[in-house]
């Protein structure tokens, strides 16, 4: 998520309805982009400088998990390599890629994980 969307009142209100779900769902080791947690570690591509931050990431049942707040307003490029990356590091380490997804954003989302052929489970944020 680039930085100026990370300071949103939108965001930020996203981010407490996603930590949420996941703390409801019995997932440890919580990270997030949220005040009361740890940051998430920096994922790098091989290729590119640089990195992505996951919104979250929890484990459970061994399993590492990766959740993404879907935001259409980021350069689609750049969402797809991420989204590629932490579907591909999920599936590596016994886990799951999730996207928690906005009102008004779940076309965008399923056009890119269709056209790109990106596995995750797509869960709907509350208004």
């Amino acid at each position: 998520m680039l930085q100026t969307n990370v300071e949103t009142g939108k965001y930020q209100s996203d981010m407490e309805k996603a930590v949420n779900f996941v703390l409801n769902r019995g997932f440890e080791d919580i990270k997030a982009r949220h005040g009361d947690y740890e940051e998430p570690a920096t994922l790098r591509m091989m290729d590119q400088e640089g990195g992505f931050v996951p919104d979250i990431t929890a484990t459970k049942n061994g399993g590492k998990y990766y959740f993404e707040i879907a935001n259409r307003n980021e350069d689609a490029r750049q969402v797809v390599g991420k989204w590629k990356l932490m579907s591909t590091l999920a599936r590596m380490k016994d886990g799951d890629f999730r996207i928690f997804v906005p009102y008004g954003s779940m076309k965008y989302t399923n056009e890119i994980l269709e056209k790109k052929s990106i596995e995750a489970e797509v869960i709907k944020l509350p208004k």
